[in-house]
């Protein structure tokens, strides 16, 4: 055993540390940090969330337009009702300006950038879940939740979260008020209701989408 330990253990530690470097150079760039942010959430609500929640993460759903399809990021779905998520991943000092309140502007550095506020965006992702499910559209909560590591100097708005800080809110929801048979209702339209393709027609939707907003915002 000593003799294995001693042939493979270095090999183990060195491609760790590998892909460890890999890694936090890959966060670098603002797609793979987009996908590291909602896999930590998805993961989050998989593991922690208790059976009787059905977790939906980076699904495509027709939208007004077929060739542009809706992306949502996480929908959960309870007998306390429906979550529908927007994920960001971003880094920096954020401030939200009461004024304008669709867009953030970020800092980093010296270098100051305004982004969408995903709330506002999330409002399409709802939109989209509403027409896959038919109905139950008062049932519906519209939360953020910040993956990276931006801070909001002058407090979190309203409805935007960390990760474990919307889980506890979340599990807050006490009070049922849908029952199994219109849970597997619904889970069964938002199932049915997806664009096929997985993860590469998702890819494909993001690109057009960066493309579309890339003179207006820089979203991550």
């Amino acid at each position: 055993m000593s003799d294995f330990l001693a042939i493979y253990l270095p090999l183990v530690v060195f491609f760790l540390g590998l892909g460890a470097i890999a890694h936090a150079r890959l966060l670098e760039r603002p797609a793979y940090r987009g996908w590291w942010g909602e896999y930590q959430v998805n993961l989050l609500l998989r593991v922690c969330l208790s059976a009787e929640y059905r977790v939906f993460t980076h699904a495509l759903y027709p939208g007004k337009d077929e060739a542009k399809p809706t992306q949502v990021d996480h929908v959960v779905v309870s007998r306390y009702g429906l979550f529908v998520i927007e994920n960001r991943c971003l880094k920096g000092s954020i401030v939200v300006d009461p004024t304008e309140p669709n867009t953030w502007v970020q800092t980093i550095g010296r270098r100051k950038n305004r982004v969408r506020n995903p709330l506002v965006q999330n409002y399409t992702a709802i939109k989209a879940v509403r027409q896959a499910i038919g109905g139950h559209a008062s049932k519906i909560s519209n939360y953020a939740v910040m993956s990276g590591s931006a801070t909001f100097p002058d407090g979190w708005p309203p409805r935007v979260f960390g990760p474990w800080a919307l889980l506890r809110k979340i599990q807050s929801k006490k009070t049922l008020i849908l029952t199994r048979g219109q849970v597997l209702s619904i889970c069964t339209a938002l199932e049915r209701g997806r664009i096929k393709g997985g993860y590469w027609a998702t890819r494909k939707h993001i690109v057009r989408a960066s493309t579309k907003s890339a003179s207006r915002f820089e979203v991550r």
